[in-house]
C-alpha cells in the first residue's frame, strides 16, 4: 500500500529502510499482555546504541488501537465471567521482502544478521520467543540486503525491564510449531521458561527449513520435503523432528543453498547432542550463542560489515 499521509510523518533518524511502500497488520493482542507497539519502542531504545540492532529491525510507521473493539465488552454484554480479552490493533510498518528470495552467501549473511539482532536484543531484556520464516525479513540498502529480525507478536519483557501491565514472564509455551525448540515439544513438557537456547534452536530449524525447501529464492512446487511438519501437533512435531535429525545425513539441500546447509547441518548436531540426558546443556546464553551458532558461520561472513553510516 502507499499513503501520502502516512509517507509524510516525520521520521526517526535511526530508520535505514528507503522504501516508499507500506505493509498494515490487523491482529487481535490479549489485553492483559502489552501490545507490540510498545515493545517494539522499547526495542527502537535499544537500536539507537546497538549497531546490530540499528537497521535490523521493521520500522513501525503508524498504529491505532481500537478500544470499543474489546471482547471483555462482548462477554460482560453475555454474562460472561472472563479475565480474558482480545481488542483490535492495526499497525503499518515500512514493507519488508522474506530472507527466502535470497540464496548463497546473501542469505548467510542476512540469517546471521538477524541471529545477531536477537542476540542483542536477548541481552537487554527483549525475548521475541517466536522465531520462523516470517521472522527473519529484510530490506536494501546501498544495493545489499539488510537481515531484519520481524514479528515481536509474541515477544516478551525482561521482568526486570517491564513497565508495561500484564507483562509475559516467559514460561508460556508460545511459538510456531514446526520451528519450536524440541523441549517446548516434547510430551509432558508441561510449563516450561523459555530461555535464549530454544530461539537458538529455532534458528537452526529455519536454516535447515529454508535450505531444502527453496531454490534460487522460490519455494520448491514438486517434491518438496517438510511438509508433514505443517499438519501435526506439537507432540507429532516432536517426533517427526528428532526422527528428521537421526535421518539428517541423508537430506540433500537444494543447489542455491548446499554451503549454507552446511553450517545448518554442524548445528543442528548439537540439537542432536542435547537430546541425551548425559550431555550437559550450557547455562550461559553467550556460551549457546558462541557454541551453537557463532562458531559454524564462515570467518568471512562473520567479518562482513554493513557499512551503516556511508549508507545514511
Amino acid at each position: 500500500m502507499r499513503s501520502k499521509a502516512l509517507s509524510a510523518l516525520p521520521r526517526r533518524s535511526h530508520f535505514l529502510n528507503k522504501s516508499a511502500k507500506l505493509v498494515a497488520k490487523l491482529f487481535w493482542p490479549e489485553e492483559a499482555h502489552q501490545s507490540k507497539p510498545e515493545i517494539l519502542e522499547e526495542v527502537y531504545k535499544i537500536a539507537k546504541g546497538d549497531l546490530d540492532v540499528l537497521g535490523h529491525v521493521p520500522e513501525m510507521v503508524w498504529f491505532r488501537k481500537f478500544e470499543h473493539t474489546s471482547t471483555a465488552m462482548i462477554r460482560k454484554a453475555l454474562g460472561i465471567e472472563d479475565a480474558g480479552s482480545r481488542v483490535l490493533y492495526i499497525t503499518v510498518f515500512r514493507k519488508l521482502h522474506p530472507i527466502t528470495t535470497l540464496s548463497g552467501e546473501e542469505f548467510l549473511l542476512a540469517w546471521w544478521e538477524v541471529v545477531k539482532c536477537h542476540r542483542a536484543l536477548w541481552k537487554r531484556g527483549v525475548h521475541h520467543r517466536d522465531v520462523s520464516p516470517n521472522s527473519l525479513m529484510g530490506y536494501r540498502l546501498c544495493g545489499r540486503f539488510m537481515g531484519v529480525l520481524n514479528d515481536f507478536d509474541l515477544s516478551s519483557i525482561k521482568e526486570s525491564l517491564s513497565w508495561i501491565r500484564g507483562s509475559p514472564k516467559g514460561f508460556e509455551r508460545r511459538g510456531t510449531v514446526p520451528f519450536m525448540a524440541l523441549n517446548l515439544l516434547m510430551p509432558g513438557a508441561g510449563r516450561v521458561e523459555h530461555v535464549y537456547r530454544y530461539d537458538a534452536e529455532s534458528f537452526i530449524w529455519v536454516l535447515m527449513w529454508i535450505c531444502l525447501r527453496y531454490r534460487k529464492g522460490k519455494l520448491l512446487r514438486k517434491r518438496r520435503p517438510l511438509d508433514d511438519w505443517l499438519t501435526t501437533g506439537a507432540i507429532g512435531c516432536f517426533y517427526k523432528k528428532a526422527f528428521f535429525l537421526v535421518m539428517l545425513s541423508t537430506m540433500r539441500p537444494t543447489r542455491s543453498h548446499k554451503e549454507n546447509f552446511k553450517v545448518a547441518f554442524d548445528c543442528s548436531d548439537l540439537i542432536y547432542k542435547s537430546l541425551s540426558p548425559s550431555t550437559p546443556i550450557p547455562a550461559d546464553d553467550e556460551v549457546v550463542f558462541q557454541e551453537w551458532l557463532q562458531n559454524h558461520v564462515p570467518q568471512h561472513v562473520r567479518d562482513l560489515t554493513s557499512n551503516l553510516l556511508s549508507c545514511q
